[in-house]
């Protein structure tokens, strides 16, 4: 019974350590406030704090902020966004300070817990996007994605060489 209960206190600590924020900041977010709820009316949740995450989309300099455009997405246990083809829409993050657009470019993962600011309407093509605005408090932004190249064993291309080729 001792071994079971340090065996759950070895897992707690292990999956607490693996959240990328600070627990200052973990304990003042709201975890009821979704995109989808935001973006009805961001006016309303203005100052409440939030984790978001997903995909830039674009990353602008200003003198005194940088601006990301995300697409947003689901989170992991971790907070990494996934599936990131599925998305409730585009927020922005303002960030106080200089992000290199080189190294925050389009299509990295982001996940982000700040503030939320109110909204900005941006043209996308021919129409407007009304963007949530995130004052960004703290920015996590994820390593690349391995590519996965599917190896074939020695004997060619084919997968069954009891098959006949192509």
């Amino acid at each position: 019974m001792i071994r079971l209960g340090a065996c759950f206190l070895i897992l707690f600590l292990c999956l607490s350590s693996c959240f990328p924020f600070s627990p200052e900041l973990r304990q003042q977010i709201d975890p009821s406030l979704t995109l989808a709820n935001i973006k009805k009316n961001p006016t309303i949740y203005k100052g409440r704090k939030v984790l978001l995450g997903g995909v830039i989309i674009e990353t602008k300099n200003k003198p005194e902020e940088t601006i990301l455009l995300v697409r947003q997405a689901e989170l992991d246990l971790r907070k990494r966004p996934k599936n990131l083809d599925q998305t409730v829409g585009r927020f922005m993050v303002k960030y106080k300070g200089f992000l290199d657009p080189e190294i925050y470019q389009s299509g990295r993962e982001i996940t982000i817990i700040g503030e939320i600011g109110g909204k900005e309407v941006l043209p996308i093509g021919e129409t407007f996007y009304t963007y949530p605005i995130i004052i960004a408090q703290e920015i996590k932004l994820w390593p690349k994605r391995a590519e996965f190249v599917p190896m074939y064993p020695w004997y060619g291309e084919r997968p069954y060489f009891w098959l006949p080729p192509y």
